[in-house]
This record gives structure tokens, C-alpha cells and sequence, in this order.
């Protein structure tokens, strides 16, 4: 990542109001999306692993209908699950956080805890390392 919005730049997309002594926050579902898109413009995608993973977005840079892996990753690509660069899994650690996938592996049905990962885990929202 190379850069990250200010927080109040963040805020500015949501509108906040005090309810019983506790902050809360609410906004339209376009303005949580313009809020992602500006976190996440900062992302350095990785072109070429972007557009040999996606060839679909390699296709549309060709016919012109999409500038850049850049642009297509924050205006859609996250939206729809795509990575934006090779996450690389801990595999211990992913497999003894993951047991079912660990079980999968051991019994052959799936080559490694990277291979769950790349083809389910990040849509499932599951880390591929410990924070």
C-alpha cells in the first residue's frame, strides 16, 4: 500500500448522530462503496500477475473497455473478490487455523492450504497468515 486516506476524508462518507450517549454511523450502500474505493485506491495491484490470473480484465484492457488492473481492482475487481496481488499463505499456521482444510489436505482432495485459499479462503474472508 502506498497511501491511506486521511480519517476524517474517510468519515466524510458517512453520517454520524449520537444515540443514547454512543456515536453511531450510517450511510447509503453507494457512499460505504465510495468509502472502500477511496481505502483501497492506494493498493498496489500487480499488473501482470493481475491480468494472467484475470484474463477476462487482460481481454477488456485490450478493447479499451478497462484503463488499467488498477483501475479495474478499485472500481470492481474488489467488489468481486479478486486478489490484488499473490497473497502468499502460512501454511502451518493457515492449517492449523483451518482444520477442515487441513483434513482436505491430508486426505488428498486439495494439494495445499494455498490452494484453499486462492479458491475459496479470500472470498471466505479467511486470513492466510496471523495479524
Amino acid at each position: 500500500m502506498k497511501y491511506i486516506p486521511p480519517f476524517d476524508s474517510v468519515k466524510a462518507h458517512l453520517a454520524m448522530a449520537s444515540e443514547k450517549g454512543e456515536l453511531r454511523v450510517s450511510g447509503a450502500y453507494e457512499d460505504l462503496v465510495n468509502l472502500i474505493r477511496q481505502l483501497i485506491q492506494g493498493i498496489e495491484v500487480d499488473e501482470a500477475w493481475y491480468l494472467e490470473r484475470y484474463p477476462d480484465i487482460a481481454d477488456a484492457i485490450k478493447e479499451g473497455i478497462v484503463a488499467s488492473a488498477q483501475q479495474h481492482f478499485v472500481n470492481d475487481g474488489y467488489f468481486e473478490g479478486r486478489q490484488p496481488f499473490p497473497i502468499r499463505v502460512n501454511e502451518r499456521w493457515y492449517l492449523t487455523q483451518n482444520t477442515g482444510v487441513a483434513d482436505f489436505v491430508r486426505q488428498g482432495k486439495l494439494k495445499s492450504g494455498q490452494q484453499h485459499f486462492d479458491e475459496n479462503g479470500y472470498m471466505e474472508g479467511r486470513l492466510p497468515f496471523a495479524l
